[in-house]
């Protein structure tokens, strides 16, 4: 009646005509889900990267100021300093494809240097005579942490 054809889902359309099969849908949401992260993977890498540099600076930065009051850090000081550079890692490890610009090649050395900071950190907290001892190691470290960090934001400053 009023032409609708007896086949299954009464629309009147042959099977599998005019009807994505849930299989080539969860392909096309794929496929469509995939463009979408790209271009959001795109649009963030320089304000990720500065979120980066920020949190990893405001870390090194305080660690510094507490090694400037004499006070030696724990280890729970210098675990809050690896976290962040873990983070950093992920990040230098999922943004991998951008290995050929300016930016990724500076903030990987930026991490590098930074490492070197809270590994001289550790290194020297061991005990007073030690701290004492190796704080001027410890600035040397921090300064070059932070001149790689500021070539890492002129180069993002010069979109590279």
């Amino acid at each position: 009646m009023f032409g609708v054809s007896p086949q299954p889902g009464g629309d009147g359309a042959p099977p599998g005509r005019g009807r994505a099969t849930p299989a080539a849908s969860a392909l096309c949401a794929l496929v469509a889900l995939a463009a979408f992260g790209q271009g959001c993977l795109w649009r963030s890498y320089a304000e990720v990267m500065r979120v980066h540099l920020d949190v990893l600076s405001s870390l090194s930065d305080k660690a510094m100021v507490n090694a400037e009051t004499g006070r030696r850090p724990t280890s729970n000081d210098v675990t809050e300093l690896t976290y962040p550079l873990q983070r950093g890692r992920q990040f230098q490890h999922q943004y991998r494809g951008y290995a050929d610009r300016e930016s990724y090649k500076l903030f990987v050395i930026a991490l590098d240097r930074y490492q070197a900071l809270t590994e001289a950190i550790d290194a020297a907290r061991g005990d007073e005579v030690r701290w004492t001892a190796e704080r001027p190691r410890v600035a040397a470290a921090y300064d070059a942490w932070r001149r790689a960090a500021e070539q890492v934001r002129a180069a993002l400053a010069r979109g590279g």
